[in-house]
């Protein structure tokens, strides 16, 4: 094999193993059905779709300390090989414990891995290389969900618990990543307890909890939608399709991001905010009409896309160095994997505090912390004081746009 289709197979192989990072909630097509064939409660069957992101908070701060023992490559090869077997499982033992289990190390794989996907593009590849394969890898992760949600909604037909047959697909990934990506030891893997003891300043932690909202109302969408769509349609209804469809929209914010910052600039978050709030009101307030409750869906893609480069560019204006920052990184990355876990409890305790059995009565809830996000953007934006964000040069911001 030529040296040009190695370095192309190499990169090809690098960037697979984030096709599938995405893929836990993709069988959430199938969430009604589980909980009618097993029954169980609405809570204890949409936890079945975020206990992956339990597992990654645990399994994403030791992959570090993995990795700087036993490389990135072996390090990365387990956690696929842990996300296959795992994932696969209800395919042979359809229950709840087993499930439950599946879903875990599920997420156990994919923490292992889920950070080293960046350092390995970083490790091997350098410049204007690197460079675009980070940018190409975040829109692989998009394309992996809408991939794998779509082959969900096929399986489905066959019974519920062959959606589950999706994440089988790690192990060609597996074969493919150790055939063509060299062992290579990233120097530079350690841990963050010990690479940081400066303070981080206080608005990292609003971007945390930032990210935590966003993340928790988006899962909140993506799992409660298919059984609102069934409450209309019928409970052997295949929502699948339209869930495979939804990440296309961020997909394709995400590649007009970049001339929408240019005109808005700091105010492009804002823009997501309200998109966010106009999402939660379609969706709580469908009433039983699809048509809205579709448009919601597929509008719910969009903000993020927005919010997410703001919350990130800012992390690099606040911060005074490069272990701060990367810190501060892995505390958002925790924050959106604690949101998503959260979401199916989130949803439980506002329907009990509301006295309402409604699936949508989250959603108007939503709105309100939505507002208090906001409002705390616009102080970091234009608060009249020493705020390096509010100082946020155009050139700056620029740059993530190229």
């Amino acid at each position: 094999m030529s040296e040009k289709k190695q370095s192309i197979m190499t990169k090809l192989a690098v960037l697979s193993i984030s096709l599938i990072l995405m893929s836990g909630p993709a069988i959430n097509g199938s969430l009604p059905l589980m909980k009618e064939s097993l029954g169980i409660s609405q809570s204890q069957v949409e936890l079945l779709s975020t206990i992956p992101n339990f597992a990654v908070i645990i399994f994403i701060t030791l992959s570090s300390f993995i990795a700087n023992r036993i490389g990135l490559k072996r390090t990365v090869t387990i956690g696929l090989l842990i996300a296959g077997i795992g994932g696969a499982m209800p395919l042979l033992f359809p229950t709840y414990q087993v499930i439950f289990l599946s879903r875990f190390l599920l997420g156990a794989g994919y923490g292992l891995f889920n950070s080293l996907a960046v350092s390995v593009i970083s490790t091997l590849f350098s410049g204007d290389t690197r460079a675009t394969l980070l940018g190409i890898r975040n829109s692989t992760e998009s394309i992996g969900q809408a991939i794998f949600t779509a082959l969900a909604g096929l399986l489905l037909i066959l019974g519920w618990r062959y959606s589950f047959a999706i994440y089988l697909i790690a192990f060609p990934i597996l074969l493919f990543f150790i055939i063509f990506v060299p062992d290579v030891k990233d120097e530079k893997v350690v841990s963050e307890e010990k690479q940081v003891k400066e303070k981080l300043p206080a608005s990292v932690y609003f971007f945390v909890l930032f990210a935590i909202v966003l993340v928790m109302n988006s899962y909140a969408i993506t799992v409660r939608f298919p059984s609102l769509a069934a409450e209309i349609n019928g409970m052997n209804y295949n929502a699948s399709g339209y869930l495979a469809l939804m990440p296309i929209m961020g997909i394709v914010t995400g590649f007009i991001f970049g001339a929408v910052n240019k005109v808005l600039k700091k105010n492009t978050v804002i823009l997501g905010l309200l998109l966010n709030i106009i999402v939660n009101l379609l969706i709580g307030f469908a009433s039983g009409n699809y048509a809205i409750l579709l448009i919601g869906l597929f509008l719910s893609g969009v903000p993020n896309a927005f919010c997410f480069p703001y919350i990130y560019n800012s992390l690099g204006t606040i911060t005074n160095s490069k272990k701060s920052l990367n810190l501060s990184t892995s505390l958002v990355l925790i924050g959106c994997n604690i949101g998503g876990f959260i979401s199916p409890v989130a949803m439980e305790v506002i329907q009990k505090v509301t006295g309402s059995n409604d699936l949508a009565a989250p959603f108007p809830i939503f709105i309100g912390l939505i507002l208090l996000i906001l409002l705390g953007v616009l102080y970091l934006n234009y608060a009249p004081k020493k705020n390096p964000i509010s100082k946020l040069s155009n050139s700056k911001v620029n740059r993530m746009n190229k």
